[in-house]
């Protein structure tokens, strides 16, 4: 990326409050985690961020991972035994291509990073604009953007791995929420509060929001909601 520090890593930062003498609260940079390398600076626009291509229109779209910042959003789990906090980043997987870099980091004292690659098939289709989250089990679900310029119109798609799954995998199959239809012209922003939460009545179900495009035309983007769980996980 752009900004010259040595290494790839992600600086974890703790904020103790201190709610009797709220002067005595601390905010501090806790650890710094290598993480596997990753490029976020993409072959794109002169502003940086109009990258993602989409069929039958020149206009791009947002990819946003410039910012080389985990996108939202961190998600805690307490499991007892170990604190558990998964997120996720927009990255260039291949030569002009996006995808999805995954972390867990597992803290049963200091931060550890547990966990992470990079979820993009090689199929010549842009993955970015990710989000995830876990169930009360520990399986972890992936939901973000497509797109590619020649046939992917741009659509929302989630995948995901089981608690006992290999580690530093995503094997559970990519399903689609929706299938774009249309692309967007008139300006490149995108989704960047896509969100994956799971329900609390359950525990088990999550639930996905993202925008899409049906009919192609100036900013015409529409949002969808989308629940899935894994097998094994609520009824």
């Amino acid at each position: 990326g752009p900004y010259g520090a040595p290494f790839d890593a992600i600086n974890m930062w703790e904020f103790s409050v201190n709610f009797a003498n709220p002067g005595l609260s601390t905010f501090v940079n806790s650890a710094q985690l290598r993480v596997p390398e990753f490029d976020s600076a993409f072959p794109c626009g002169a502003d940086g961020r109009s990258c993602i291509g989409q069929p039958t229109v020149s206009q791009k779209i947002d990819v946003l991972s410039y910012r080389q910042r985990p996108a939202w959003r961190r998600a805690y789990r307490n499991f007892g035994r170990v604190q558990s906090l998964v997120t996720n980043q927009s990255v260039e997987a291949r030569p002009g291509v996006a995808g999805v870099r995954w972390y867990e980091i597992r803290r049963p004292s200091n931060p550890t990073l547990f966990q992470a690659s990079t979820f993009s098939p090689n199929d010549g289709v842009n993955r970015w604009m990710g989000s995830v989250a876990m169930d009360k089990f520990g399986n972890m679900a992936s939901g973000y953007s497509v797109s590619n310029s020649t046939s992917v119109f741009p659509g929302i798609r989630y995948t995901g791995r089981l608690q006992t799954d290999p580690k530093n995998t995503l094997p559970q199959g990519e399903q689609v929420l929706i299938a774009g239809t249309g692309s967007q012209t008139g300006s490149p922003r995108w989704g960047d509060y896509t969100s994956l939460n799971v329900d609390p009545r359950d525990d088990c179900t999550f639930w996905y929001v993202n925008e899409y495009v049906e009919t192609t035309g100036q900013v015409r983007w529409q949002t969808r909601i989308g629940s899935f769980r894994f097998p094994g996980c609520g009824s």
